[in-house]
């Protein structure tokens, strides 16, 4: 029957299904591969072409798919390299809206083969690409000028983020010939605040040596009403020169990233907020000098905010929480490492008033967050999509219960480190009484301490909360298996649309565990590092369970040997990312199976894996051409 559909409807019902899905079923026949080359199902698609590595053919058959998104990884100088983006160009360059170069050591001839061709970009990425800055000529020539501002008139968003040898001169050149720039990143740039030492009246001249903000403000000046997005993190930004920039005539900026600036205080903020009153999205993170006041002044002038990252801004207190429910159309809020902020504020917070929009929430490392926390979000804001509680060492299982039962369209959770969970919190089983679990451990650590342990006199037994806590029995795992064919999941199971899952140190779970409760059709990611309960046998339930996966991390489970890792590179045909890191049992039978079977592996880490061979892993990279990143630390 798929072979007499239409190629329209083929096409239809491919929108409807994941990339990696798309993918898949491209696979099927010709008739399927062609509707999957529809235009519109290009619209998120980005290819990633690694110039050293690919040929004149393959560029011409990614043609076929008029793509509007394009990165071009590793390239050089070399005559091969500038072949390879001449033909890119020349078949993907009218379609082409967006462009990344990052990292890439271009040249200016290389750059002015590419720009030509792409007349309809709006986004360009020229983050790190020191060499194409570094002789200061860059559209010098009349010739280049004309050209790039031809072809660069649409351009959008512009990112220079990183770039060491950036002065006002090319600078002002660039943003001449990409006049409708509304989104620019200068991020991590080195910017000169006060005057060029090295120029004589650099007050008022362009420099030709650095970036100064004098320069900048002057282009803020031309640009303000356009200009909606401005990136400007860890760029040492100083308190004065945001006060300058938020009073420039003009200028109406939406999105403000200043994070890693560590001299601004709360009253630059203010400042910053009375001028700028149309702000909807700040990033402060890293930013110490901040305090529960600048969360004030943002309540206070610009309500409408609807992304806010305050990570690592350690002086938040109670009351920076407590105060959210006044931002009614907060998307993304982020605490991350801000130890002071407690469950009973954030549920002021979130719990207050309802948050109809809210839909990412970051609490890594907020080690006051307990339980009761988790409970009252899952009343409040059952709509969450994205939870992370990366090390609340607080949080039990209580808490997971909670997360499945409220958050039905979660689709990614971190309950990393959070050494209180179990077997019986992914699974949404109560836990025994504590006589029940105390005789389990005893069966299960018999023997671990001697008869006249507790009469040496320095230390007591543990009691059995203290020891580990008893696993699932098979009898509880079989129950669950049956409620779940009987169409009732349980704990984790029920978060259906769950697309990101870490679990790293979660060192209480087991393998009855793992295999119950780790089943998703759309699971796209799995990290499950230092689980040291994880065996050969959670891998094989993993490979036959989450067939979507395309990244695994099983670093430091010392467990898992060369037949648990075979069976799910033979069976997750997906993959892309995998880290197998710091597990000695494995060897060069693992790098075999992957050279075999892995033909997507883009990224690999083996390090710290005793028992693997510098020649094996060579042998794989010479089976997996297009393994972009390969990490064997310490592999002899």
């Amino acid at each position: 029957m798929a072979t007499t559909l239409p190629v329209e409807v083929i096409a239809h019902v491919m929108r409807f299904l994941s990339v990696g899905d798309r993918k898949a079923s491209a696979l099927v026949n010709r008739q399927w591969y062609e509707a999957s080359l529809d235009p519109a199902l290009q619209t998120n698609t980005v290819f990633h072409l690694l110039t050293p590595f690919t040929s004149g053919s393959t560029v011409q058959s990614f043609g076929l798919r008029k793509s509007p998104n394009l990165v071009l990884n590793d390239m050089d100088g070399s005559s091969k390299s500038k072949e390879v983006v001449k033909k890119a160009c020349q078949h993907l360059g009218q379609h082409l809206q967006s462009l990344s170069l990052k990292g890439s050591d271009i040249t200016e001839g290389t750059f002015m083969v590419i720009v030509p061709h792409c007349y309809n970009l709006t986004r360009l990425d020229l983050s790190l690409c020191n060499s194409l800055f570094l002789s200061g000529n860059l559209l010098r020539k009349v010739n280049d000028f004309q050209a790039a501002e031809k072809a660069l008139v649409n351009l959008r968003e512009l990112n220079l983020g990183s770039l060491r040898h950036l002065s006002d001169c090319v600078f002002n050149r660039l943003v001449t010939v990409m006049p409708n720039v509304e989104n620019l990143s200068l991020s991590g740039c080195t910017i000169s605040y006060e005057f060029d030492p090295y120029v004589k009246g650099s007050e008022t001249r362009e420099s030709a040596s650095v970036l100064t903000f004098v320069n900048i403000k002057a282009f803020l000046k031309q640009q303000g009403k356009k200009l909606t997005s401005l990136n400007l993190s860890k760029t040492g930004l100083p308190g004065s020169s945001l006060r300058e920039l938020a009073a420039v005539p003009g200028i109406a900026i939406r999105e403000l990233n200043i994070a890693g600036n560590r001299d601004l205080n709360d009253d630059d903020i203010l400042a910053l907020v009375k001028k700028q009153t149309g702000l909807t999205s700040l990033d402060v993170a890293m930013c110490g000098e901040l305090s529960s006041q600048t969360v004030l002044h943002i309540e206070t002038h610009v309500p409408q905010m609807q992304y806010l990252n305050f990570s690592k801004c350690r002086r938040m207190r109670e009351v920076a929480a407590s105060k959210l429910y006044t931002l009614p159309g907060l998307e993304y809020i982020s605490f991350a490492e801000c130890p002071q902020v407690s469950s009973k504020a954030l549920i002021a917070g979130f719990c207050s008033k309802p948050m109809p929009h809210l839909s990412s929430i970051c609490l890594a490392h907020c080690t006051l967050v307990r339980d009761e926390f988790v409970e009252a979000l899952g009343k409040a804001v059952p709509h969450l999509q994205e939870l992370d509680l990366t090390s609340c060492l607080a949080i039990t299982d209580r808490s997971v219960h909670a997360i499945a039962a409220s958050f039905p369209e979660l689709k990614r959770l971190s309950v990393a480190w959070c050494k209180n969970v179990t077997d019986y919190g992914i699974l949404g089983l109560e836990k025994p009484s504590e006589e029940v679990g105390a005789r389990r451990l005893c069966e299960l650590n018999g023997g671990r301490f001697s008869r006249n342990f507790g009469t040496i006199g320095f230390f007591s037994p543990p009691s059995a909360a203290e020891m580990t806590v008893c696993k699932i029995t098979e009898e509880e795992a079989l129950a669950l298996l049956a409620q779940r064919d009987a169409g009732l999941p349980t704990g984790l199971q029920r978060l259906a649309r769950l697309r990101v899952l870490d679990l790293s140190t979660c060192q209480q779970l087991s393998d009855l565990g793992i295999t119950c409760a780790i089943r998703f059709r759309e699971l796209v990611c799995l990290r499950l590092n230092m689980c040291t309960g994880v065996t050969d046998q959670s891998l094989v339930a993993i490979a036959t369970n989450v067939p979507s996966l395309e990244e695994l991390s099983i670093s430091q489970c010392y467990q898992v040997t060369d037949e648990g890792v075979t069976t799910v590179v033979k069976r997750l045909q997906r993959l892309t990312f995998l880290d197998i890191s710091c597990n000695d049992k494995l060897t060069n039978r693992t790098l075999a199976s992957l050279s075999q079977h892995c033909r997507c592996l883009q990224k690999l880490d083996v390090s710290l894996c005793s028992q693997m061979s510098h020649d094996a892993l060579d042998k794989l990279q010479y089976h997996l051409p297009h393994l972009v990143s390969l990490q064997s630390r310490l592999v002899v």
